[in-house]
């Protein structure tokens, strides 16, 4: 699906190089390097894309969820969809300018690769009838059953598997004992 990311790419200081180069000379730049130094600077950009995705990925399950099991209708999840997908390259891009780094988590990738399918779903649709669509054009039935698809996808990811959750819970529950009995010391130390 993805291809694994390499130590490089996740190396917090060489990301943080990508962004800190001179804006005035940008053209410059890329002309004097290489097509690597483009590719990388693309590439830290997917990375922090799909990573703010998987910061709300609460909000698109819940979006997508709603869809499939038709509580809300193409329209209304298109729109919405969109907005959040437009929402996050626009933090993106402000995160990038201001030289703000995040640490991403590793399962963003594939989240984010599924999430840009829908969107390109959601970029082909069209109301029309048959007839009158273009043959790159895809109709209810159609896009309805690729946000299907691809939702199922998403419930595959190993991140999303039970197990992973419930180590999850397992760690959260295991911080919120841990926090309470720092209060119940600190009460009786005091």
């Amino acid at each position: 699906m993805t291809k694994k990311l390499t130590k490089e790419e996740w190396n917090k200081e060489f990301n943080l190089e990508l962004l800190n180069y001179d804006k005035k000379q940008h053209s410059i730049l890329l002309d004097k390097q290489n097509d690597g130094f483009n590719i990388k600077l693309l590439t830290y950009s997917v990375i922090l894309i799909n990573h703010l995705h998987w910061e709300i990925r609460d909000e698109y399950l819940e979006l997508i969820q709603n869809f499939v099991e038709n509580k809300i209708d193409v329209s209304d999840f298109r729109t919405k969809f969109c907005k959040r997908y437009n929402v996050v390259e626009e933090v993106a891009r402000i995160l990038q300018s201001n030289r703000i780094f995040l640490s991403p988590n590793r399962n963003s990738a594939d989240f984010g690769n599924l999430l840009l399918a829908i969107y390109e779903y959601c970029e082909i649709y069209s109301a029309d009838p048959e007839p009158f669509r273009t043959e790159f054009e895809i109709g209810e039935f159609e896009f309805r059953s690729l946000v299907k698809k691809t939702y199922s996808k998403i419930q595959k990811l190993e991140c999303f598997q039970d197990s992973s959750l419930n180590d999850l819970k397992v760690l959260q529950s295991t911080m919120i004992f841990l926090i309470g009995m720092t209060a119940l010391v600190y009460w009786i130390l005091s």
